[in-house]
């Protein structure tokens, strides 16, 4: 049976909502959860707690967080869906996950050597054509991206094996995040692409259940994969568009003036991160070397040709979308 309600309450009630979510009018003070599923040894995770610091003490506590790491509050997928529902979170995500929430256009920023370096990389990912997909995703998935500057370095392959040719991956069992973007560039090199949650890597590496990863230095130091697995494969195949979204409904309970602090501290703390993690590159692999650790490099260019069915995998993308991102990248 249909319902049809009228009632003068329910109005007053929508619309005192509707100013609520406007923003300035009714400007509240925020607690914010930040969740990750990274570990609180991740650079990321070490960024964002002082990122919120600064922000709380630039807006005089107005703006607060709690931080939850390890997957404590869920999996990635759960923390968005919690924001989308107007809950207080923020979480650490990547371009590739948001495409799913109604921005389809999102996910080329993963597409594999998409960029060339983080300079061009910041420069798209607060480009005009990038801000107005973000305003699409808030208006139709209650989600606001803060910052999705947060790049943690290239990102290799680790495994029992080198896997220098992307002949040698054929058959390898891989850890591979449930994501088109993953599976869109993995599928073509003939691996058996594997669901394993983050945290659970390292377990999946020593019991074989998988035998290869990807993953940026900075993320295997944090995570130890490098003790269950002694391979690593130079590819740079992504460097991932990550960083932090909230809740639209709660970013819009901030003063315009709170937003601004919040936006601004977290594009610096991007940039921070991007900073650390190529500073303490070569650190880290004479680290690994020393734990037994083989480097080997990589075909490029043979990378480069068996991944490039990606671009033309996506049917719901408009037309001339990659030069578009390209253009936006290089400023041309």
């Amino acid at each position: 049976m249909t319902r049809h309600y009228s009632s003068p309450g329910m109005f007053a009630a929508v619309a005192s909502l509707s100013v609520l979510l406007a923003g300035t009018a009714l400007a509240q003070d925020v607690t914010i959860r930040i969740a990750s599923v990274n570990s609180p040894t991740s650079e990321s995770w070490k960024g964002v707690m002082e990122t919120a610091k600064r922000v709380t003490e630039r807006t005089d506590g107005r703006v607060k967080f709690e931080g939850f790491p390890s997957g404590q509050l869920g999996t990635t997928t759960d923390s968005i869906e919690q924001a989308s529902q107007g809950l207080p979170m923020m979480t650490f995500t990547s371009a590739s996950f948001l495409a799913s929430f109604g921005v389809p256009e999102l996910s080329i920023l993963e597409g594999p050597f998409i960029v060339s370096d983080t300079d061009e990389a910041d420069k798209l990912a607060f480009s005009p054509l990038m801000q107005g997909y973000y305003d699409k995703l808030a208006g139709t998935a209650g989600i606001r991206v803060v910052a999705i500057n947060w790049f943690d370095g290239p990102r290799h392959m680790i495994g029992t094996a080198s896997y220098s040719s992307p002949a040698d991956l054929k058959g390898v069992r891989m850890r591979v995040p449930p994501v088109e973007t993953w599976l869109k560039t993995f599928q073509p090199l003939g691996v058996v692409a594997t669901t394993v949650e983050a945290a659970e890597v390292y377990s999946a590496l020593s019991q074989g259940v998988v035998t290869a990863a990807e993953s940026p230095l900075t993320g295997l130091r944090a995570s130890g994969w490098q003790e269950a697995a002694k391979e690593i494969t130079l590819t740079g195949h992504f460097n991932l568009f990550t960083g932090w979204v909230m809740s639209e409904a709660v970013f819009r309970q901030m003063s315009d003036k709170d937003r601004g602090i919040l936006l601004e501290e977290f594009r610096q703390g991007g940039r921070d991160l991007t900073k650390v993690s190529a500073d303490l590159e070569k650190e880290i692999r004479e680290e690994f070397e020393k734990q037994g650790v083989t480097f080997h490099e990589a075909d490029i260019e043979a990378y480069r040709q068996a991944t490039a069915s990606f671009y033309t995998s996506f049917p719901n993308w408009p037309e001339g979308l990659y030069d578009q991102v390209r253009a936006a990248a290089t400023g041309n």
